[in-house]
């Protein structure tokens, strides 16, 4: 009989927990996870270079366009990627490896030469007295690039 009193309590004592806990998450919800917020890259860039607000409209037209053009470059990189690494696993397929790397090359080669194009845009959005603040620009973006997030 001592154990079943004591089996009782325990009983007693988890369904008072229990009904604790719900009061306490009915009461009061969860609050959302606060995360530092990420730096938003393109105000910074607004702020280093200057840009007026025409400039800063053109800038955000001409970083959605280069944003895309990336995006559908890494598209078709992915179409490259799934055959070469599934060949791995499927000994079926016959790929030629190095066209593939080739191509993935070349997709790289472009994304740089469009990188580039797209820094040489934004300059030249620039005025003479925002010239001068296209170096820490290039300073920011070199690290951003490099992983470096200062």
């Amino acid at each position: 009989m001592n154990n079943k009193r004591v089996y009782n309590f325990v009983i007693i004592g988890l369904v008072v927990l229990n009904i604790i806990l719900l009061a306490f998450l009915l009461i009061k919800p969860p609050q959302p996870i606060k995360r530092s917020a990420p730096k938003n890259f393109r105000s910074e860039i607004v702020k280093t270079l200057r840009l007026n607000d025409l400039q800063e409209s053109r800038f955000h037209n001409l970083a959605d366009e280069h944003k895309q053009k990336m995006a559908d470059i890494d598209k078709e990189k992915v179409k490259l990627l799934y055959p070469y690494f599934e060949s791995l696993s499927d000994t079926s397929l016959v790929i030629n490896k190095d066209s593939i790397l080739n191509q993935l090359q070349q997709y790289e080669r472009k994304k740089i030469e469009l990188t580039y194009l797209h820094f040489k845009e934004i300059k030249e959005l620039l005025t003479k007295e925002q010239l001068v603040d296209f170096d820490a620009f290039m300073s920011k973006v070199v690290n951003r690039l490099s992983g470096s997030r200062k």
